[in-house]
């Protein structure tokens, strides 16, 4: 008779209540809209007015060259609130549904990602896209700058009536351990309401005993 000792995860997975309520933004000041070339199903801000878009709440990631490239949710993000013209070449505008589409037709969950994206920035968080191994979004500290801090949680979204699979629960979870980061689970239900919850990782030991007959 030999004894087994195998290891297999389990994730207890709870309501969240870490997260910040949802704060109201101080109003605006109105501004002329920077064009912004769409290219690659991304947004491209020219030199002279990266600083600007980028210090309206850390967007984008600075290029060698100056430039500010946007992600397709920063895209959306800015066009919503109006912050951005944009151009697909020369002088030509194309509205906001065109890039819809675009963005939708390469990545249908683009959708359910970018109501996650929008909630988060509502309450107050700068957020930068998460680093594969599942992880949709990495969310910093209110007040902590991108780049001169490390992000506190790292977020997985879902979406209600999509189940995960356990080889993805698995991969997500470890890198989240193995990046020592928070894992929240972003659940955005059919009505586009989102909803955390957090996710801690244990170890459960499977000791079981078989024997041979010879």
């Amino acid at each position: 008779m030999s004894n087994r000792d195998d290891s297999t995860s389990d994730v207890p997975i709870e309501p969240e209540e870490e997260l910040d309520e949802i704060i109201e933004e101080e109003p605006e000041e109105e501004e002329e809209p920077s064009e912004v070339l769409f290219e690659n199903l991304k947004g491209y801000v020219g030199v002279d007015d990266s600083d600007r878009i980028s210090q309206q709440g850390f967007y984008g990631t600075r290029l060698d060259d100056g430039r500010l490239e946007l992600e397709p949710v920063e895209v959306l993000h800015l066009l919503e609130r109006k912050r951005i013209l944009l151009k697909i070449s020369g002088d030509d505008l194309i509205d906001a549904s065109y890039v819809v589409n675009a963005l939708l037709s390469e990545d249908p969950d683009l959708w359910v990602k970018y109501l996650v994206f929008r909630d988060l920035r509502s309450r107050g968080y700068a957020i930068r896209q998460g680093f594969g191994g599942g992880i949709g979004f990495r969310v910093y500290g209110r007040g902590d700058k991108p780049g001169s801090a490390t992000a506190k949680q790292l977020i997985h979204v879902l979406k209600e009536g999509i189940p995960i699979s356990l080889h993805d629960l698995n991969q997500v979870t470890e890198t989240a351990a193995t990046a020592r980061k928070n894992l929240l689970f972003a659940l955005v239900d059919q009505n586009g309401e989102v909803n955390y919850y957090k996710v801690a990782q244990a170890k459960l030991r499977d000791v079981g005993g078989s024997s041979n007959n010879e």
